[in-house]
């Protein structure tokens, strides 16, 4: 009953640059943000409209916003099929890094 895997954005970073699992949430919400028009389909790890994107407060509030939906389990990161469970782990990007970004669904009962 998943969805099937959606094509992703691709993250331009220094090859053996590390970074932390919390700024690449960072990046992929500003990169969401930026491409806002052009992602048909594809679900953004935090929603606050057009607005967003113009707005440096607001940028600033939807990467706060999807760093504690990652803390209330909202969704997961998988890292080279290694899931990552804490926001200051480090990671060490390689050009085959593959990084899945897993949205979790809350159940409607009734």
């Amino acid at each position: 009953m998943a969805r099937a895997l959606q094509p992703g954005h691709v993250l331009h970073w220094r090859e053996g640059v590390p970074l932390t699992l919390a700024a690449l949430i960072r990046e992929r919400v500003l990169l969401e943000l930026n491409r806002a028009t052009d992602a048909a389909g594809a679900r953004p790890l935090v929603e606050l409209g057009a607005a967003a994107t113009e707005d440096p407060a607001l940028s600033e509030r939807a990467v706060a916003l999807a760093l504690d939906g990652f803390r209330r389990n909202a969704f997961f990161v998988v890292v080279d099929d290694r899931q990552v469970t804490d926001p200051d782990t480090v990671i060490v990007l390689k050009p085959d890094t593959a990084i899945t970004f897993v949205l979790l669904m809350p159940l409607v009962s009734g």
